[in-house]
């Protein structure tokens, strides 16, 4: 085919490991929104780690879930409305549909 330089980069190794880097793109989000709960938790702000700590602390079992709710809303809206799309859209380029 005789690309090569930046052409190769931009047209074939790029596009070939673009489903690879959203999958990565999509489980770094997880990692880093798990790590923002946990330092939430330590250092002391209006957050809700914070609101989580202090319903644990005072035995209020219906601020813990509603607290973890709100987690949980936030963490599918953002593979919802993000990654979902993303890799629905390389994967209609690239014809790995199931349909």
């Amino acid at each position: 085919m005789g690309a090569q330089g930046l052409a190769l980069s931009t047209q074939v190794i790029l596009p070939a490991a673009l489903p690879a880097v959203i999958s990565g793109l999509k489980q770094g989000w997880s990692f880093a929104w798990r790590s923002l709960m946990a330092a939430e938790l330590i250092y002391q702000t209006l957050s809700l780690g914070t609101l989580l700590q202090n319903g644990r602390d005072l035995n209020d079992t219906a601020q813990v879930f509603a607290i973890m709710l709100i987690i949980i809303v936030v963490g599918t809206l953002i593979d919802l409305l993000i990654f979902s799309p993303l890799e629905r859209s390389v994967r209609e380029r690239w014809g790995f549909n199931n349909n």
